[in-house]
């Protein structure tokens, strides 16, 4: 596999309060590959998670937890949805 210098990234939905106006549910799950996602994400939920995205794609690691992974809620208040970030595996990578 050749090495394009950014690691995929996994969105995966940990919970929604409340009724989420995007349509997003628990458990779904979206493949950031470069800038290319694999599914729908709401607007203002990738204008949220952007930035830790691309510490993750970068190869960064934040500091706290393990590094390779960390939560971030939605903007909105009302219908908070919980999302988690983390890093792929090259193993998790599908062909």
């Amino acid at each position: 596999m050749e090495d394009t210098g950014m690691d995929k990234v996994r969105i995966r939905v940990k919970s929604i309060a409340g009724e989420c106006q995007a349509g997003h549910k628990p458990g779904e799950e979206i493949i950031v590959d470069n800038v290319t996602l694999s599914g729908y994400l709401c607007p203002h939920a990738l204008h949220s998670l952007w930035p830790y995205i691309v510490v993750l794609q970068m190869r960064g690691k934040f500091p706290w937890g393990d590094g390779d992974s960390t939560t971030i809620s939605c903007p909105d208040g009302d219908n908070l949805a919980i999302f988690e970030i983390s890093r792929l595996k090259e193993s998790e990578y599908q062909a």
